[in-house]
């Protein structure tokens, strides 16, 4: 195998360099320039954290990109980098600080759904809990639902949403061999199996106290909305609502007690304009221009299988041919055709034009 741009990203990963280092050097360096003139760009370039770029020529080997990658395929370990067409273009705006790659488990398509987050305090409170099983269950037949998989609000609303039969996206500030909190185990192997995780650092990495609120800004930035279900002041959900901001995407927040110290960060973002209060799910449906039957489009969705929900998802962006529905979930035109036939039978979608395909209102 030749390298390819996609095997050097993948190799730069494999040092501890930032991604905010490493966009400044993709700037002004294409992935092959850099690999073939590594030793002279190294030398004759003031680079940040120089000792981790340093520390990629013991990775610079053909053999051991090829051979690990062929190991992380055996451990069922997915790699999706900026240059193929399985990367989301959500994660490539210049305000994402975009990863280089992302590690995953799972379907890899979700991340070119239509995404809503849903994240809040670890140490929630039994409302807290109840506020994020709703919205999930609620709002997961129209988005696949990211959070970070973490305790408290991130884990109740994937929950709730695998319970809906909805996808999930979690997503790690640790290596997928490194989950933690050991309590949401179960939950992370859940998710692999019928949603996705992803990482944009390598396996084997452990989580530090920087990963975790770098990870934020991923489960941001795949969103059309985020959710702070309840956030105490100094809390990470407020990391990423600020994020969110940042990246330009809608926050929304759930209004609480002025006493209760859950509630101090939601309610802060409120007043400070920084989120929009919302009370049912039908505010950010609306807010997001999301479609919506009151009485037929949510139990319509809510009987599609994975097949379906992938076609689903796909088109809420909008129309599309059956070719490129093919192109985008890599299915088979006769796979497809069944999926778009029992669609259409569920009033689901409805064809357009000749072989053209879009949501049935």
């Amino acid at each position: 195998m030749s390298m390819n741009e996609s095997k050097i990203y993948y190799w730069l990963s494999l040092s501890n360099i930032s991604p905010r280092t490493l966009n400044k050097i993709l700037e002004r360096y294409s992935p092959l320039e850099f690999w073939d003139d590594y030793d002279a760009i190294l030398g004759a370039t003031s680079l940040g954290e120089r000792d981790s770029f340093k520390a990629l020529k013991q990775f610079r080997s053909e053999d051991y990109i090829n051979d690990s990658l062929s190991l992380l395929a055996k451990r069922g370990i997915g790699v999706a980098t900026r240059a193929g067409g399985k990367f989301s273009e959500r994660l490539l705006q210049r305000e994402v600080d975009p990863p280089v790659i992302l590690y995953y488990r799972g379907d890899i398509d979700l991340i070119n759904t239509r995404c809503f987050a849903i994240v809040g305090t670890r140490g929630c409170s039994q409302y807290g809990e109840a506020t994020a099983k709703k919205f999930a269950k609620d709002l997961s037949p129209y988005f696949t639902i990211v959070s970070g998989l973490a305790m408290g609000i991130d884990g109740y609303a994937q929950r709730a949403t695998l319970t809906e039969g909805g996808k999930t996206i979690g997503v790690l500030g640790s290596g997928l061999n490194c989950f933690s909190p050991a309590c949401n185990e179960r939950l992370f192997e859940e998710v692999c199996e019928s949603g996705l995780v992803i990482s944009e650092y390598p396996p084997d990495r452990f989580p530090t106290k920087y990963t975790f609120p770098a990870r934020n800004r991923i489960i941001s930035a795949l969103s059309e909305g985020v959710l702070i279900v309840e956030a105490k002041e100094g809390s990470g959900a407020l990391i990423t609502a600020d994020f969110a901001n940042a990246q330009n995407r809608e926050v929304f927040a759930i209004p609480g007690n002025i006493d209760r110290s859950n509630a101090l960060g939601t309610n802060g973002l409120i007043s400070r304009g920084e989120a929009k209060l919302v009370v049912s799910y039908m505010d950010i449906l609306h807010e997001l221009n999301v479609d919506f039957d009151e009485n037929n489009a949510k139990n319509r969705v809510a009987t599609l299988d994975n097949s379906e929900l992938k076609v689903y998802n796909l088109l809420q962006n909008g129309g599309l041919h059956a070719d490129e529905i093919c192109l985008k979930l890599g299915m088979n035109i006769i796979e497809l055709t069944t999926v778009l036939t029992t669609l259409e039978l569920k009033q689901v979608i409805k064809k357009t034009l000749a072989s053209t395909y879009c949501l049935a209102e």
